[in-house]
Parts: C-alpha cells; sequence; structure tokens
C-alpha cells in the first residue's frame, strides 16, 4: 500500500461497506491523496431491470463515499441532509466501477460533498452532490464504538 493511502474503518451491519456474509455489499473504502474510494461490481441479486444496476443500489453507493469522505477529513460522522444524484449512463451489471468521494466545502453546521461512480476506462455513470449534518458528540462516539477496524 502506497504511503498515500489509509484504509477506513467499517460498520459490519452497514447496507453499503458491512460484510458480504451478513448479506450487504462488502465495499471497503480507503483514502488516496486525499480522495475516498473503493472498487464495487454489481451482480444481477442488484438489478433494477435486466441487466442493469438499481438506481437505489447506485444511490446508497455514492450517499456512502460522501459519509467517508466527511469522516477521512474530519474524523467525524454526518447525516445526510440531501441528496442530489445525476445518473449519466445505466450502469451494466458485472461493470466493476471506482466509487469516489470528496468534500467540497465545510462549514460549522454543514458538509458539502460530492462523489461520482467510473468505469476504469473513466467512463462515469453517475454524480452526486451532497448536504450533510455533523452527527452529535454522542452518536458519534458511539458510531466510532460500532466500527471494525480496518483490514489492509
Amino acid at each position: 500500500m502506497a504511503k498515500s493511502e489509509q484504509v477506513l474503518p467499517y460498520y459490519k451491519h452497514c447496507f453499503v461497506c458491512g460484510e458480504t456474509r451478513l448479506g450487504r455489499l462488502g465495499l471497503r473504502f480507503k483514502v488516496v491523496n486525499g480522495i475516498v474510494r473503493a472498487t464495487f461490481t454489481p451482480t444481477e441479486k442488484h438489478v433494477g431491470f435486466p441487466g442493469v444496476v438499481h438506481v437505489g443500489i447506485i444511490t446508497a453507493l455514492l450517499d456512502e463515499a460522501m459519509l467517508w469522505a466527511i469522516y477521512a477529513t474530519t474524523g467525524q460522522f454526518a447525516l445526510s441532509q440531501e441528496i442530489t444524484v445525476r445518473f449519466l449512463k445505466p450502469l451494466p451489471v458485472g461493470r466493476k466501477v471506482l466509487v469516489i468521494g470528496y468534500l467540497v466545502r465545510r462549514q460549522r453546521k454543514l458538509f458539502e460533498v460530492a462523489s461520482e461512480l467510473q468505469d476504469e476506462q473513466a467512463v462515469v455513470y453517475a454524480r452526486s452532490w451532497g448536504r450533510f449534518v455533523p452527527a452529535s458528540a454522542e452518536e458519534n462516539e458511539q458510531w466510532l464504538n460500532a466500527l471494525q477496524p480496518a483490514k489492509t
């Protein structure tokens, strides 16, 4: 692993980053040069129409990347307040994609973040922008304590 990479922890019951043996998607996010990223290869169990990944799955991936971008930058968790997603192309089943997220702007009571889904040829399938509100100190502590350590 390069010096500029940091593997992030995960919550085993989370739909996106949780353990696959529990029926979750199993993404493992890492920070590379300040950008949060993970890879995902959708299967037939992720479809909305034959051969096409459900937009709810795509939205969950984008939301998760934005959340981890906030955590990686600030050490704090936040809750989605508003998310806008632009679906640019249908994502085919079996297409390995990179999910990236980054913090755009931090204000006292609001984080503005962005994320996108692209394949290995840099074809972008969806982009999102969101506003997140910081979790309370109690929630942040509780959620930090629930995380599983990062595995390299």
